[in-house]
């Protein structure tokens, strides 16, 4: 991965956390659903477009290309690197949350927690979001370019 998406996301992090942690906002039971069900969807399509890709003539041309970036691997290892840490962050987001929903209780739907961990719950789910959008910008460039290699 690329120092500046890892500053990003540590950057969101902190920022997401920060600002859920003042505002004190209540989770519910649907809501938590809502994540989890999100969270699976995103996991789905991670492991689609990899399927897709897996056969795509773009797969070999990133094989073949040194990353300017990271002079010592390819395209490809850079885009697996990718895939392995947003899958890694969907699965341990999708964990987090199951443990969120039974460990916490809830009261008349609404899950009682310290703002703290649902700060650090939005936090993660907002990581997710921003690997979907990395992930889903490559997966787009990499469509734009396997109409040009054929």
């Amino acid at each position: 991965m690329y120092l500046k998406d890892k500053l990003k996301i540590l950057i969101l992090f902190i920022i997401i956390s920060t600002v859920f942690y003042f505002i004190n906002v209540d989770i519910s039971e649907s809501l938590m659903q809502n994540f989890i069900t999100f969270l699976s969807i995103t996991f789905g399509f991670y492991m689609t477009s990899l399927s897709v890709l897996y056969s795509s003539k773009f797969i070999k041309k990133l094989h073949n290309e040194v990353d300017r970036k990271i002079k010592t691997q390819t395209k490809l290892q850079t885009l697996t690197s990718y895939f392995r840490v947003s899958a890694i962050w969907s699965i341990i987001s999708i964990i987090v949350s199951f443990f969120y929903s039974l460990y916490f209780k809830t009261v008349n739907n609404y899950f009682i927690s310290e703002p703290i961990f649902e700060s650090v719950l939005i936090a993660i789910l907002s990581i997710n979001f921003l690997f979907l959008f990395l992930l889903l910008k490559i997966f787009l460039n990499g469509l734009e370019e396997e109409t040009y290699l054929k």
